[in-house]
């Protein structure tokens, strides 16, 4: 630094004299070769050392950039040394037992002041480096998990008020069991959010086909738990199959959508349709031998069959 400071005032004096920066004599090795002669006493030899000069402290610049922890390091050992050894010889009271060095170097008090620094620094909440422990769950969680659930009419049973009339739906199935399932507050709080966020929410084809059983088994009464199971649990098609088989049988034989033939049935044929459907079953009816005898029903059947066992009884 020093010599590019004298470099540099020599070529502004000459400058400021007015010689030329032309005259030079180079050396004959190069800038790296460690046996290399000083330069000339020229102008234009001052202006090449000062070149050479800049670039090496441009060099050094940037090793001290990249070596600047490891010279401060030094620096400080060579500081607290010295400092040191004039304590220990001044101060009688440096020979005494200290009672720090016993503590456990990786306490938690220790940790949490690491944990509190590094929030104070950028903000972020950091948990303190503790030893990791095994999770024991209690016995009281095992046996909680292993235990039956409650059926839902006991749980009904013991959240019903005496005092009040009984909940029951209008499909006589009751409600109350569907208001207190698990599955009929979640699929409550999905559609609510679709309401409140006017969209759908997505999920996969069998979720979706699930959540559609478990809203029918609601509507029904159920509980909202239709997986796998007929009946109460089975969605409007199994809770009705029996009725929709039989609707949709027609006249010859074969079987139809119970829906639509529902709803054909349910449409006022015209006046020619009446009349000719009327006189087929007239003329089923009479027959060729005369009227034929109506066909016995099932209620009919078994009315018969209990007076025949009322005397046998009575004997």
């Amino acid at each position: 630094m020093l010599s590019y400071l004298q470099s540099l005032t020599l070529v502004s004096s000459r400058r400021a004299a007015g010689d030329s920066l032309i005259e030079r004599t180079p050396p004959s090795l190069s800038f790296s070769a460690s046996d290399r002669g000083p330069r000339g006493s020229g102008v234009g030899d001052r202006v090449d050392s000062l070149i050479e000069a800049r670039v090496a402290l441009e060099k050094i610049k940037m090793l001290e950039g990249r070596m600047q922890y490891q010279i401060e390091k030094l620096v400080r050992v060579a500081e607290e040394a010295t400092t040191s050894n004039e304590n220990v010889v001044n101060d009688p009271l440096a020979f005494r037992p200290n009672p720090a060095a016993l503590m456990d170097q990786g306490s938690g008090s220790e940790d949490e002041e690491e944990g509190v620094k590094g929030a104070e620094r950028d903000g972020v909440y950091r948990p303190p480096k503790l030893a990791p422990v095994p999770y024991t769950e209690s016995r009281k969680d095992k046996e909680k998990s292993r235990r039956a659930p409650i059926p839902s009419a006991l749980s009904t049973l013991s959240h019903l008020d005496p005092t009040k009339p009984y909940v029951e739906s209008t499909s006589g199935l009751g409600s109350t069991p569907a208001l207190m399932s698990q599955r009929a507050r979640e699929l409550h709080r999905m559609t609510e959010f679709e309401e409140e966020n006017m969209t759908r929410l997505v999920m996969k084809k069998r979720e979706a086909k699930r959540r559609k059983q478990d809203e029918e088994d609601l509507a029904l009464g159920g509980t909202g738990a239709a997986s796998g199971r007929r009946g109460r649990g089975g969605g409007f098609n199994d809770e009705f199959a029996d009725i929709l088989k039989s609707v949709g049988r027609s006249r010859n034989g074969a079987l139809g959508d119970g829906y639509e033939e529902l709803r054909q049935r349910g449409k006022k044929a015209d006046v020619l349709a009446r009349s000719r459907t009327r006189g087929a079953d007239d003329d089923d009816l009479q027959g060729d031998d005369g009227p034929k005898p109506r066909k016995r029903s099932r209620f009919e059947k078994e009315v018969k069959a209990a007076k025949k066992r009322a005397p046998l009884k009575r004997r």
